[in-house]
C-alpha cells in the first residue's frame, strides 16, 4: 500500500482576534475567546445528521461551547500560560442558574460554529493553483460511463 500523505501540522498558535465576536446570553455579554476544533465541528454535524447518539451530540455541543469561550493554553515569551476558562465558567454558571433550555444552547452552538466557519483563517491553502488542464480532444460523454 502507498502513502496517503502527511496530515496534521504542529499545534496552531493562539492569536487573540483583533475584534472578537460577542453575544448576549440571559442579559449578559460574552466574548468568544477561543476556537472550536474541527473534530468538534464534525461531531456536532454528525449529531445533527443523526449519525451519533443524542448524548454524544450533547457532549459535542458542550465541548464546542467550552472551546469557544476558553483562551487555550499558550506559550508567551517561552513560558506556558494556562488556559483561561473564566468566560466559560461564567457562562456555564449562568446557564445552570437560569435553567436555560437546550434549544437555546443548540442555537448558540450553531451560531458560534457558523461565525467561525465564515471567518477567514490564516492557514495556507493546500489546493492547487486553479483547475487542472483538460484536453481539447476529449469527446467522452458522461453517458459512456459504466453504471
Amino acid at each position: 500500500m502507498g502513502s496517503l500523505g502527511s496530515f496534521g501540522a504542529a499545534l496552531r498558535e493562539y492569536e487573540a482576534p483583533a475584534d472578537p465576536d460577542t453575544f448576549e446570553f440571559c442579559g449578559e455579554t460574552f466574548t468568544v475567546r477561543g476556537s472550536i476544533p474541527s473534530m468538534v465541528h464534525l461531531s456536532v454535524a454528525a449529531a445533527w445528521a443523526g449519525k451519533i447518539s443524542g448524548l454524544d451530540g450533547d457532549a459535542a455541543m458542550y465541548e464546542a461551547l467550552r472551546y469557544a469561550l476558553t483562551v487555550p493554553e499558550r506559550k508567551v515569551d517561552g513560558k506556558t500560560e494556562p488556559a483561561d476558562k473564566s468566560e466559560w465558567e461564567r457562562f456555564r454558571k449562568l446557564a445552570v442558574t437560569a435553567n436555560v433550555e437546550g434549544e437555546w444552547l443548540t442555537a448558540l452552538t450553531f451560531n458560534l460554529m457558523s461565525a467561525e466557519t465564515a471567518r477567514p483563517t490564516g492557514r495556507r491553502s493546500t489546493s492547487s493553483d486553479g483547475s487542472s488542464p483538460t484536453s481539447t480532444s476529449s469527446n467522452t460523454s458522461s453517458s459512456d460511463s459504466p453504471a
